[in-house]
């Protein structure tokens, strides 16, 4: 039984993280990072247009382990590169829950943010679009 009070910080999280159903589903060495565009008014400060979809908007971007806890959720906008946002989250969670290994798409990747997840201890695994057309060194 989770009791609340166990848990000072992240109680959410980390009384999740005890039931046996999301203990069967995984063990949260992992997570997935992506976002999806979410409509916004032009006024907004953050609202952009993006180009792929034809819409103003920002980018909701969330990182869910692979027991299906989101850990972490943001909201940046069209024009950012998804990739700062993954080395934003791995700083902010302070859960139970640490990921030691990162799946993205295309956007989620940058020679940067690989540096930066091998110096802090993560493996980037992101989706490369084109990889046959890159040098891999």
């Amino acid at each position: 039984m989770c009791l609340w009070h166990q848990y000072p910080n992240y109680k959410p999280l980390n009384c999740a993280n005890t039931f046996p159903l999301i203990l069967a589903w995984g063990d949260g060495k992992s997570c997935s990072a992506d976002g999806n565009l979410r409509e916004l008014r032009e006024e907004n400060l953050i609202a952009e247009f993006h180009v792929l979809y034809s819409k103003t908007g920002g980018i909701a971007y969330h990182h869910v382990a692979n027991n299906y806890i989101a850990l972490f959720s943001t909201f940046i906008p069209c024009g950012v590169w998804e990739a700062i946002a993954i080395i934003e989250a791995l700083l902010q969670n302070k859960s139970d829950i640490q990921p030691d290994t990162i799946h993205a798409d295309t956007q989620g990747q940058s020679t940067v943010v690989f540096a930066l997840a091998y110096l802090l201890g993560f493996k980037l695994m992101p989706r490369i679009r084109n990889w046959k057309d890159l040098k891999l060194f």
